[in-house]
């Protein structure tokens, strides 16, 4: 079996309301919280590359807010001495802005999403069409539809790779339906690692406390039963304290896993197999 190193990047920084994260009633009133955007690269003993989520390509959201400390996802690999074109798998957790813009960063890679999101969003896209990305509609508060521009032209172009439910893309990366949870078709990555399965969640939880207290996020387009039964198949690979769960944008990521800051960037080194080097520059004193 081959071992995988896994490093979460922030490649942005926002601010959001405590129970859009981790649930409302029970967080509201509780102010805001630092909210990290995140993308995890992984990287196989044989140096196979895994991308999963790219981002997006400018640094403002869809609701016009801008976010602190913004790096392109190309971009940012490239501070750590990773070729942008060495990435030849790139999973989309789903089509959200903040997951699934940057896409031409990659000229070299391969997607992978699920079919029933893609097909789920042309429908609201094709249904909705007529109203302009913003805030004052809520299917599009998330959606930029300059991305599947894109993503169309990589579909014509062989590019993207449609999956029907759970799919392995590499030796032990396997992609997990999350079906009417996040999004349409949300899948969340089990990694199979020596050290047991590691769980990068995307936005199929967006915070740890989401899965310790079983409370779904008070934003969600799908199912809250259905998310909760995503919530429970995650715990059982993540381990009894979530010591192998990488949410999708939690501040307290960086108290979970080793830490480090590398040119700009904030990132986390969840899991690291024998054959690399560590990402985390050592103390001078060490």
């Amino acid at each position: 079996m081959k071992d995988w190193s896994i490093w979460t990047f922030c490649y942005a920084m926002g601010k959001l309301p405590y129970d859009f994260l981790s649930g409302s009633p029970v967080n509201s009133n509780r102010g805001v919280v630092d909210v990290p955007m995140l993308v995890t690269l992984l990287r196989s003993d044989d140096d196979e590359f895994v991308l999963i989520d790219t981002g997006f390509a400018t640094g403002e959201s869809m609701t016009g807010n801008k976010f602190a400390d913004f790096v392109r996802s190309d971009q940012l690999l490239s501070r750590f001495g990773i070729d942008p074109g060495k990435i030849r798998k790139v999973i989309l957790t789903h089509l959200h802005f903040d997951h699934a813009g940057n896409l031409s960063g990659f000229p070299n890679a391969e997607f992978f999403v699920q079919r029933y999101e893609y097909d789920a969003w042309k429908q609201v896209i094709s249904e909705f069409g007529d109203l302009e990305n913003s805030k004052y509609h809520w299917a599009f508060s998330s959606l930029n539809r300059e991305d599947f521009g894109v993503l169309d032209k990589l579909i014509e172009d062989g590019k993207v790779h449609f999956l029907d439910g759970d799919a392995e893309v590499a030796n032990g990366v396997t992609c997990r339906l999350a079906k009417d949870t996040h999004t349409f078709g949300s899948q969340w990555i089990e990694i199979k690692t020596s050290r047991g399965a590691y769980v990068c969640a995307g936005d199929c939880c967006y915070t740890f406390e989401n899965l310790r207290r079983m409370w779904p996020p008070g934003y969600i387009q799908g199912n809250a039963w259905s998310m909760l039964r995503t919530f429970e198949q995650m715990k059982v690979l993540a381990g009894p304290k979530l010591e192998r769960l990488i949410p999708g944008h939690d501040i307290e990521v960086f108290d979970h896993f080793p830490t480090g800051v590398v040119n700009g960037v904030r990132f986390v080194e969840p899991h690291l197999s024998s054959r690399h080097n560590s990402l985390i520059p050592q103390s001078k004193w060490e």
